[in-house]
């Protein structure tokens, strides 16, 4: 099985058509994959939506639709990890060794954090934030970006 630990930005993909959904679907079409996420996902993925309903790209209807299927997708498909206070220091970790120099937002940190604590072999980060993605190469984790090409 291929693993997969998708962030909020790649995940939004499978419900929402823009530019990495034919990618994210790839990805997601696959029986042998398996899908992980963190919990903070399920909390950005409803603001990223209601985002999207307040900056006219979907309807309230379109909204609530792609929260139903994800959360379907969370009962029968993804693998959900929680949050803990292991992650949280991590995350403090991660912005004190590059906050500094590079932009990291918190929860992208916590979704980097909650990333490592898999600890799987041959884990993929999937993720379209390109200031994650550079942080995520520097802690030596393997990116694949939705948005671009294999």
């Amino acid at each position: 099985m291929t693993a997969y630990f998708c962030d909020t930005s790649a995940i939004i993909k499978l419900y929402h058509g823009e530019i990495g959904t034919d990618r994210m679907e790839d990805i997601f079409g696959h029986d042998e994959s398996g899908i992980i996420i963190s919990e903070l996902t399920t909390a950005e993925f409803c603001s990223a939506l209601n985002t999207k309903v307040r900056t006219g790209e979907i309807t309230d209807e379109a909204k609530d639709a792609g929260i139903r299927n994800f959360r379907k997708d969370c009962r029968d498909r993804f693998i959900l990890t929680p949050l803990n206070s292991e992650t949280v220091r991590q995350a403090v970790n991660i912005i004190s060794r590059h906050g500094s120099r590079f932009s990291i937002r918190t929860l992208d940190a916590l979704q980097l954090a909650a990333c490592l604590a898999e600890n799987a072999e041959d884990l993929k980060f999937v993720c379209a934030d390109l200031n994650l993605i550079r942080i995520c190469g520097l802690e030596g984790v393997a990116v694949i970006n939705p948005e671009e090409d294999e």
